[in-house]
């Protein structure tokens, strides 16, 4: 079984088209000691539209195991965009932050209310500090 050790080895998912909802693609280390790890989304290859009114969120999963079963730990990110945005590649869309009490491993799930969001997503960790 390989380990995956948050931010030194990957991403929470692998870049997907737009979409009403991706799940969580894998479980990265973010707690104890790699405390306040925070997972941004970023807009992917051609960039990401949301449309004026809509809105992305992100909730968070965590589990004891890399390989476990993973559960909501309660925090819930939304962002509701006042205008229709467009977003390079590369640029932040939302983030969610872990805390450094959580459980070992986290995913993050993504959902969009626009059905004619157009683009690309992907979520990628980062440490505070």
């Amino acid at each position: 079984m390989t380990k995956n050790f948050g931010f030194y080895r990957g991403n929470f998912t692998d870049e997907a088209a737009a979409a009403a909802s991706i799940s969580g693609t894998r479980g990265l280390r973010v707690g104890g000691a790699l405390g306040h790890v925070y997972a941004q989304c970023v807009a992917g290859a051609g960039g990401f539209s949301i449309a004026a009114g809509k809105a992305v969120t992100l909730t968070g999963k965590e589990c004891d195991t890399v390989d476990g079963t993973y559960a909501a730990n309660g925090v819930t990110v939304v962002r509701t965009f006042a205008a229709a945005t467009t977003f390079a590649e590369g640029e932040v869309i939302a983030e969610i932050h872990f805390a450094e009490y959580s459980k070992e491993y986290g995913k993050v799930d993504f959902a969009c209310n626009d059905t004619g969001a157009t683009g690309a997503i992907k979520i990628v960790p980062n440490a505070m500090g």
